[in-house]
């Protein structure tokens, strides 16, 4: 085997086992997995907080009011770190709301371009109309009920992330040395 099959086939190996780990993670345990990415977006903001405060503080070539919005932006987001760490399962309810709030409302809004987009087509219109129709409706369902469809959401995620890992280490192993 040459040495790009060899790293593609590496690639591919790694690949599938990060998404398989990810994905059984993510299907087993659904709320300690959100917990613990709401507690890495915590620790980010708090890192965010701490890097732009000591920027704000140490940079004297801005003017005053730059450097006091730096700094309150800074603090901001310290404490929102802070509150995540702080209550831990809020935060990670709140990011199943989120996550069922923005994509509820993407699918609506596809849904509406999709049905304003069906008169410019041709003849073939029940297609693109049922695919509006769904998306309107799955988004409405988001919205109407966030938290589990946020939920449902990251259960699909895991899933899909270990049937993808899956059919990677397959072909993994396909691909001969």
């Amino acid at each position: 085997m040459d040495a790009f099959t060899s790293r593609v086939r590496r690639t591919i190996g790694i690949d599938g086992l990060i998404s398989t780990v990810i994905g059984a993670l993510i299907t087993i345990w659904p709320e300690k997995s959100a917990s613990f990415v709401a507690g890495m977006i915590g620790f980010a903001f708090f890192a965010i907080g701490v890097s732009k405060f000591l920027v704000s503080a140490r940079n004297t070539d801005q003017g005053n009011a730059n450097r006091i919005i730096g700094i309150i932006m800074s603090i901001l987001y310290m404490v929102a770190g802070l509150f995540i760490f702080i209550d831990i399962e809020t935060a990670t309810l709140s990011l199943f709301i989120v996550v069922g709030v923005f994509t509820g409302l993407t699918w609506v809004i596809e849904g509406v371009v999709q049905m304003s987009v069906i008169n410019r087509l041709g003849s073939n219109r029940v297609w693109p109309f049922i695919s509006a129709l769904i998306s309107l409706l799955a988004g409405i369902t988001l919205v109407v009920s966030p938290f589990f469809g946020g939920l449902l959401l990251w259960e699909f995620l895991g899933i899909m992330l270990l049937v993808v890992g899956i059919v990677k280490l397959v072909q993994f192993a396909a691909i001969r040395q």
